[in-house]
């Protein structure tokens, strides 16, 4: 009698969902933020502490969450302290955040992560996500921001 090998078809198919799942749980490895970052385009300056070597560069913020943000400009490298100036198209002043770290680095972009920030300054950038978050792609996972 002839041994009947599996379906071409059902074995390939059990191999597709195997690496999609495979691929979400390397996504979900990779974004580990706790926070949805909101679609933005804000001129932003920037300089490092002195013991670092004082440099300054300028570039555009282009996400930004409550607890970090993503910068097209030149890079910095990890676990840089930086100042980070943002210039918002609104009535404000421009926001200044202090002791931000650098937190990954690739080639013209870089992200932050955002220290304990004063309550004015959260303030402002909760306004900000809220105002620009977009509620029905966002992720069920990553909150857009909390009141506090």
């Amino acid at each position: 009698m002839k041994s009947r090998q599996p379906d071409k078809g059902l074995s390939q198919a059990i191999a597709g969902v195997a690496h999609e799942s495979i691929q979400q749980s390397l996504a979900a490895r990779i974004d580990r933020r706790n926070a949805e970052r909101v679609p933005l385009r804000v001129y932003v300056s920037y300089f490092t502490d002195e013991w670092m070597g004082l440099s300054r560069g300028q570039g555009w913020l282009v996400d930004l969450s409550k607890t970090g943000c993503k910068i097209l400009g030149p890079a910095l490298m990890v676990e840089t302290s930086v100042t980070l100036v943002f210039y918002f198209q609104d009535e404000n002043d421009p926001l200044c955040v202090s002791n931000t770290t650098v937190t990954w680095s690739d080639g013209e972009t870089f992200g932050v992560r955002f220290p304990k920030l004063k309550a004015q300054e959260r303030q402002r950038v909760q306004e900000l996500v809220l105002k620009y978050a977009t509620f029905p792609a966002r992720s069920r996972e990553h909150t857009a921001f909390r009141l506090a």
